[in-house]
């Protein structure tokens, strides 16, 4: 049965920005947020009791100009992937039914009567969306709109997986940012070693060979400078999420620079 519940009109939710609806950034001091939903909770085979349970919630910007269109389009594009969609409900209902399609029959096997690990296997695909709290240097303009999503399934298999990306637009045009657009070409080994240093540090290691000796870190791949990141104020927060740089064990992976 799925069950649908939303607060914006349908109409709101469609890519072209002629077609969003609300008042413009300029006419407030606040971005206007509204949510959208979608929640699917099926029978892993016919006649079954047990469900599996697939779960969308986006926070979504109601405003007409090009941040929210922007926005609209990540989160259709990069965070839903359905890029033929007009909106984001739209999105929601094809990338659930492509999740639903790919696992279900492995799932009708895993929940197998005769196994013995049939209770435990509650499969879940959920994501959520929401604008990430930051803080502000003293004195700096927000201008800077970051996003957080996160996306939390159990598929099968030995573990979950738990995934954070962050999307950082600028207000005034809408603009996704690179981190090109924070590091300078010039400053970007700087980072890298500054990142290094700060890992090490933390971990209390006191070189990288030991660090990966430690924790796993650099096991899988070098450090880089990652798109996934999050800007506070004069600071910046990479984040390496599983099996980026380092194995499942090691977790979520986040080092914090002063911002060049």
């Amino acid at each position: 049965m799925k069950k649908l519940l939303f607060s914006l009109p349908l109409a709101a939710l469609v890519f072209s920005c002629t077609e969003w609806h609300g008042t413009s950034l300029d006419e407030q001091a606040e971005l206007p947020w509204d949510s959208v939903s979608l929640c699917i909770d099926n029978p892993i085979a016919p006649g079954e009791e047990l469900c599996y349970h697939i779960e969308f919630n986006l926070d979504t910007l109601a405003s007409n100009d090009e941040l929210a269109n922007q926005l609209a389009i990540v989160l259709r594009d990069s965070v839903l992937r359905a890029p033929k969609a007009t909106s984001i409900l739209e999105a929601m209902t094809c990338y659930a039914d492509s999740v639903e399609k790919e696992w279900k029959t492995e799932l009708a096997e895993l929940y197998d009567p005769a196994s013995d690990f049939r209770e435990s296997l509650q499969y879940y695909f959920t994501i959520e969306g929401y604008p990430a709290e930051k803080e502000l240097a003293e004195g700096e303009q927000d201008s800077i709109m970051s996003y957080q999503t996160t996306t939390d399934c159990f598929l099968g298999g030995a573990h979950g997986s738990y995934v954070v990306h962050y999307y950082n637009f600028n207000k005034n045009s809408g603009k996704l940012l690179n981190i090109s657009d924070i590091v300078p070409a010039e400053k970007e080994m700087l980072v890298l070693m500054a990142m290094g240093d700060q890992l090490c540090k933390d971990w209390d290691a006191k070189d990288m060979t030991e660090l990966q000796e430690k924790t796993g870190i650099t096991m899988l791949g070098d450090l880089y400078l990652t798109n996934n990141f999050l800007i506070e104020g004069d600071s910046i927060t990479f984040l390496f999420n599983q099996y980026e740089i380092a194995p499942y064990a090691a977790g979520l992976i986040s080092v914090k620079l002063k911002r060049p």
